[in-house]
């Protein structure tokens, strides 16, 4: 069946697909509810979400797909912990993908490096600071989810188990301001390693504790946030307008590259993690609008200073 042809194409109607992923276990099958007050002109971005998911209990072998092998033993041949040896008072990490603001602190004398994260390609500082005479500990976030969850993985062999993580997102709504605070609760799972650590499914959710501590926080100081869901992409360069149209249809208000695999590797090791992201460049409109995102020094302080104040609580 065509999704295009599902139902009448006026631009009042109302249309709801109840979609199962083509899959043959039991355990990896799941379905999606896409509510869609659909104008003519967005009905064929259905055709892209029928090539994903189907109405029909079509078997396929897993198999076929190496990413859908999912293995759930929980002891593997290279473990983070085989080589980093725990360090005390190693207990709240926040993670930011602001380097700007780590350099300003770093000037200003207020980060001590205590550790570093090593790849064959780049060194990451581990830093200690105090956030009101309380000791947190602040890296940088590596590009990209498998080097995120390398990177976490490496963290957690430290002996940390509190984190919160910061960065900003590309926005799939234009009225979503620069700098405008989000919380994701969930990300559509549309990259390669959170596969390696949780079963099959479309998205992984945030830890509901954490979720309320850092909605509980945002109240209390009257900081106005969106709650809503994350898109995770392993590749900026594929952002179609198509693909664009699919996430928004699901729920997506942001798209970035990590937040799947920290909430996957955190639900793995059983460590506390959220994320909390700002609205950067913008990819709703037929061409993408970077709107300086990234030159918004004030935003980007006060993010970590909030991350910092959210972790030293957890």
């Amino acid at each position: 069946m065509n999704a295009a042809q599902e139902g009448d194409e006026s631009d009042n109607t109302s249309i709801t697909y109840q979609a199962y992923r083509p899959w043959s276990a039991e355990a990896f099958r799941g379905s999606i509810n896409v509510i869609c007050n659909s104008r003519k002109e967005t009905i064929k971005n259905f055709k892209l979400l029928w090539r994903y998911v189907e109405v029909e209990n079509k078997k396929i072998d897993i198999n076929e797909f190496p990413i859908l092998e999912f293995d759930e033993s929980r002891v593997a041949i290279i473990e983070a912990t085989n080589f980093i040896n725990p360090k005390e008072e190693f207990e709240y990490c926040v993670i930011t993908f602001f380097r700007d603001v780590i350099e300003k602190m770093k000037t200003e004398g207020k980060l001590k490096e205590v550790a570093s994260l090593h790849c064959e390609t780049v060194d990451l500082p581990i830093y200690e600071t105090y956030y009101q005479g309380k000791k947190v500990h602040i890296t940088l976030g590596y590009l990209g989810a498998a080097g995120s969850a390398g990177f976490l993985e490496e963290l957690i062999a430290y002996g940390f188990q509190k984190f919160i993580v910061c960065g900003g997102a590309g926005v799939l709504q234009k009225d979503i301001a620069v700098g405008h605070v989000i919380v994701p609760v969930s990300a559509v799972r549309d990259e390669g390693v959170s596969y390696h650590y949780i079963k099959p499914s479309r998205e992984v959710e945030c830890n509901l504790e954490v979720l309320k501590f850092i909605e509980d926080d945002f109240n209390i100081h009257n900081i106005r946030y969106i709650k809503a869901k994350t898109w995770t992409t392993d590749s900026f360069y594929r952002e179609t307008k198509e693909k664009v149209e699919l996430r928004k249809a699901e729920g997506c208000i942001t798209v970035e590259m990590e937040a799947a695999a920290f909430m996957a590797v955190s639900q793995f090791r059983n460590v506390k993690l959220g994320v909390i992201l700002y609205g950067g460049d913008d990819l709703s409109g037929v061409e993408w609008d970077s709107r300086s995102w990234n030159s918004r020094s004030e935003i980007r302080e006060n993010l970590v200073q909030i991350s910092m104040r959210i972790c030293s609580s957890l």
